[in-house]
């Protein structure tokens, strides 16, 4: 399955999200590969690997090297596995790139590389969770329209909303699911709320991921997967029990597809 996570702007938590998603699912046995598509490595990969480390594990890994390797011939499964990065017995990160630049990337030929390179690691690896670069670029549309499962990652921001109504919702393949990224239950402006006032909301499965600075420390002392496997194997009260509650619910609408 090609896992798709997108928002139409930045902020959303879908880097949050995607990480969440992904150990999650890879603890419960799935086979994942994480990746990203933006113009560079951003917060993704880091969180993911040993505190010091994770910049020794990555170098001369990932998109920019498989976009040579494209370039100078053909590539196989065995060059998508050598530019990953093993998280987890059933977790493989393939880092995002270091060196591009937007022009390059939106450079018509370039992008059907990469394109390529993400159908060569999903024939490779079975599921692919990736975070997509937000917005409609016409890079971005391709991307959606290969996803099996598409989480669309929102706030709680009726601006926002408007302007996701008047372009039009994309669509999974399979499947589509809502996720409000640090979320805030006591507003006013709930799931609820927003599910009366856009219809484009109200056959689609909705999740939340609620704030919790726990995670947010675990985001940045690159201890999240260590964090969500200790928390998900807890009985938790309170504002953590509503996290990982969150993370299970949102897990569970991915993993019935896979």
């Amino acid at each position: 399955m090609r896992i798709a996570f997108w928002s139409p702007m930045h902020g959303c938590g879908v880097t949050a999200g995607a990480l969440a998603s992904a150990v999650t699912l890879a603890s419960r046995g799935s086979k994942i590969l994480i990746t990203q598509t933006h113009y560079c490595m951003n917060n993704l990969e880091m969180p993911l690997l040993p505190r010091g480390k994770g910049e020794t594990l990555v170098e001369g890994k990932g998109i920019d090297s498989l976009v040579r390797d494209f370039k100078s011939g053909q590539i196989s499964e065995k060059q998508i596995l050598e530019n990953t990065v093993e998280v987890t017995e059933n977790l493989l990160l393939l880092p995002g790139g270091r060196n591009r630049c937007r022009e390059l990337y939106d450079d018509r030929h370039t992008r059907d590389i990469e394109s390529r390179i993400l159908s060569i690691a999903h024939e490779t690896c079975g599921n692919i969770l990736a975070e997509l670069n937000p917005g409609y670029s016409s890079r971005t549309s391709e991307q959606l329209e290969t996803a099996d499962i598409l989480v669309i990652c929102l706030r709680q921001n009726t601006r926002m909303l408007d302007e996701l109504a008047e372009w039009g919702i994309p669509e999974g393949k399979k499947k589509t699911l809502v996720l409000f990224g640090m979320y805030d239950k006591k507003s006013r402006y709930s799931t609820g709320y927003f599910s009366r006032r856009y219809s484009f909301l109200k056959k689609k499965k909705i999740c939340v991921l609620p704030y919790l600075s726990d995670y947010l420390d675990a985001v940045n002392g690159c201890g999240v997967t260590g964090f969500l496997k200790e928390g998900l194997g807890c009985s938790w009260r309170g504002k953590e029990k509503a996290f990982f509650d969150a993370v299970r619910k949102l897990s569970d609408g991915i993993g019935e597809c896979l």
